[in-house]
Formats: structure tokens, C-alpha cells, sequence
């Protein structure tokens, strides 16, 4: 049972929610709390209307649901070296792609989780830089969430809020097989663009947030067909200009398919020839990369030599992919990239001076590491099995484990 099938329950449902916010003490947000302020809400003259047909049982039931979860705080590490704070109140009115999203997402997620979601996705989207600075800029993070913990729902409010900043060419690096990235393009055809991607465009219909707001329509080049991926005859068509709506592209971690979008990037993007390094770059589009799941495959396992200075050697090859994603971001002036990922142990060893003359910086996050706090009914391994003592006990785990000592 969804929400935006009752106009009055979801009305109904989100003015209370908004009254019970109002509570300094959210812990007084009882069962109890909750039915005597819809009670007071629908005795008042203005919202009499609502009275009617109105399932009451459904309203009380859906703003328990979203008051019974909790989310600790979120912890992060920053370095702000270049860095210009932008992101106000003020900057982030009228942000629609953000707004229908939300509301999108009201359907499925409480009210706790919701306001976590946008609370941590302004974070880090402040943490990147304003992309309308005109002159150079180049932000790398990263966000740590647990295991099947809503990563994906986070960094597609990121790139709906980074769509209304103004970041006009958005790449998600998603997995190595085209299973895997075409789920992500599902997700994304949902959250994001708010239609189905198809090659087909008679085919083409709004789904997800498209039946909030169908008045927004980025742009696309990738679809969800397993054969969907970057193809360069598609995207030969497609003229991007610094003016129109936001690209997505959704890309496996595959050698051939960076290479191309690569290829096609610097041939039919880019719009200058940058006097220092004389090759085509990108200035008039910033960029945001996102890289799921970034510890798979994006990561250089070769071994590039240092000096005792910690100078990197300029001619070292890195594997393919980490050499395509970094030859990617090193198109364009302005760009930020954020990976994501449960394990981040092989990202936060890359070497935080490793560079090449071709490929540019690595993908270390020198901007921030952002660990995503769970919600409370999040259930992970610690759990399930509890955590260590230290002397072979464990604590807080669930009852599931019985030992058995008559055998």
C-alpha cells in the first residue's frame, strides 16, 4: 500500500509528521503522541475535508512506522586544502530534482531515515565543489556505508542534488557485468531521470519520480538493456552543450567501455586545448563521478616506484580501468569524484601522492572519508554474531547460536 495512491492519508500523514518534527524531545513521540495529534489535526475546520473516506488506521500505522527508527550521527574526516564552502539554505531552494525525489522516497523510507539521507547527501555535496566556480577545482572522496545499507538510494540523492547544483555530466562506474550495471541504470532510470531508458524511444515511459514531476528530463546516453552500456553510434548524436539538462552515464569497469567513452569524450566534448599539458580538456562542463562499489577494480594493485622523496614515477602504467577512470577525470578542469563502498581498505591505502604523467592524481580521497551511520533496524553481522570481547566472548548478538556440551 502506497502512499500516493490516498491523496488525503498522504497529506494527512505528512502534516503530522511535520508537527511531530516540531518536538524538541523526540522521544515523546509515542503511539500515543501520534494518534492524539492526528485527532487535533483533523478536528481543526481547514482540514475537516480530510475526514472523509480517510483510512485512519493506515495514517496512524504509517507515522509509527516512521517514528521508530533511529540513526546515530555520521562520522567524517575532511581536508579542506582549496576547498570553498557553497552550499547554503538559500543556494538549494527550488531544487526539484532533489524534491521529487524526497517525495519519492517518502513512500518507502520513515521519516528518520529520510531526513538522514538528506542531511548526509548535503554533506558530502558540500564537500565537492560549487560547480559553478569558474576556475580549476578537483574534489575526491569517499563514503563508507554498511553492506545492503541504502549506498545506492544515497548516491542517487547525491546526483539529484548535485543536478541541481548545476554539475552538468554525471558517470556511474557501476560494476563489471552488465547484469550489475543495468540494475544500477534501473535504479537510476527511477530515482533519477524519472523515465525508462530504452533505445527505443517509442518505448520510452515515466516511471518513479517522472510521476512527480514529469517537467524534468536530463539527458541520457546508456540505457537499461543489458546491451545498454556506452555505445559510441548513440552517443555520436547526442550534442552536449554547457546550457542543457544534465547527462548520466551508467558504465560497466570494463577496459573497452572506458576507452570509448574516453575516446569520446576528449574527441566531441572537450573544448579546449589546455596551453600547459597541450591536450583537449573540458572547462565549460563540471563533472561528478560516481564510482560504486569503488574498492572493486578501480583500484591500481600494480606498484608504482617512489623516491625517497616520495616523488612518484610520471612514466608508470597503472591496470587499465584505474588508468581509464583517472584518464577520464583528467579530461576535465572541474571535477569531483566519489567513490562508495562497505570495504574502503583498499582505497585508503592507495598512495596519497601517487600521480602519472598521462593518468594525472589517483584515486585517493584526500577530501573526505564519510562513514554512513545504519539505522537502528539495520541488521548486519555484528548483529547477528555481536562484538568481540577480546577474550574469545561476544556480546549483544542475537539468540541464534546454542552451544551444545552433551555430547
Amino acid at each position: 500500500m502506497y502512499l500516493n495512491h490516498y491523496k488525503n492519508e498522504k497529506t494527512v500523514v505528512k502534516t503530522v509528521q511535520e508537527l511531530l518534527l516540531s518536538e524538541e524531545d523526540k522521544s515523546l513521540i509515542t503511539p500515543e503522541k501520534i494518534t492524539e495529534t492526528v485527532d487535533s489535526l483533523l478536528s481543526m475546520k481547514l482540514y475537516a475535508k480530510f475526514r472523509e473516506n480517510l483510512d485512519y488506521d493506515f495514517v496512524i500505522d504509517e507515522l509509527i512506522r516512521r517514528n521508530s527508527i533511529w540513526i546515530g550521527q555520521d562520522s567524517i574526516l575532511i581536508n579542506n586544502v582549496g576547498h570553498v564552502a557553497w552550499l547554503t539554505t538559500e543556494r538549494k531552494k527550488d531544487w526539484r530534482y532533489w524534491e521529487r525525489y524526497k517525495e519519492w522516497q517518502e513512500k518507502k523510507l520513515d521519516w528518520v531515515s529520510l531526513n538522514a539521507l538528506d542531511k548526509s547527501t548535503d554533506e558530502i555535496l558540500g564537500l565537492l565543489e560549487d560547480p559553478t566556480r569558474k576556475d580549476a577545482w578537483d574534489r575526491r572522496g569517499l563514503v563508507v556505508g554498511h553492506v545492503q545499507s541504502g549506498k545506492t538510494g544515497n548516491f542517487t540523492g547525491l546526483i539529484c542534488k548535485a543536478a541541481d547544483a548545476g554539475y552538468k555530466i554525471i558517470i556511474v562506474l557501476a560494476g563489471m557485468h552488465n547484469n550489475l550495471r543495468s540494475q544500477t541504470q534501473m535504479r537510476l532510470d527511477e530515482g533519477f531521470l524519472g523515465y525508462e531508458t530504452h533505445p527505443d524511444p517509442e518505448k520510452i515511459k515515466l516511471i518513479g519520480v517522472g510521476e512527480i514531476d514529469s517537467g524534468l528530463r536530463p539527458n541520457y546516453v546508456t540505457n537499461r538493456t543489458d546491451k545498454g552500456d556506452f555505445n559510441k553510434n548513440l552517443a555520436d548524436g547526442a550534442g552536449i552543450r554547457p546550457e542543457e539538462r544534465p547527462w548520466l552515464f551508467v558504465v560497466k569497469k570494463n577496459k573497452t567501455v572506458l576507452k570509448r567513452l574516453h575516446k569520446w569524450i576528449h574527441d566531441h566534448v572537450a573544448n579546449i586545448i589546455d596551453p600547459n599539458t597541450h591536450q583537449r580538456i573540458v572547462t565549460n562542463l563540471p563533472l561528478l563521478v560516481i564510482d560504486d562499489e569503488a574498492d572493486h577494480a578501480s583500484v591500481d594493485t600494480g606498484e608504482q616506484i617512489f623516491s625517497e622523496d616520495g616523488i612518484p614515477e610520471e612514466n608508470y602504467d597503472p591496470k587499465a580501468i584505474n588508468s581509464y577512470i583517472r584518464k577520464i577525470l583528467n579530461l576535465f578542469s572541474r571535477k569531483a569524484y566519489v567513490g562508495y563502498t562497505a570495504t574502503p581498505f583498499a582505497n585508503i591505502y592507495i598512495h596519497e601522492q601517487a600521480e602519472t604523467k598521462k593518468e594525472g592524481k589517483d584515486l585517493f580521497p584526500e577530501a573526505f572519508i564519510l562513514n554512513l551511520a545504519s539505522p537502528s533496524n539495520y541488521i548486519g553481522p555484528s548483529r547477528v554474531f555481536g562484538i568481540n570481547n577480546g577474550d574469545g566472548s561476544r556480546k549483544n548478538q542475537l539468540p541464534i547460536i546454542h552451544e551444545i556440551d552433551d555430547h
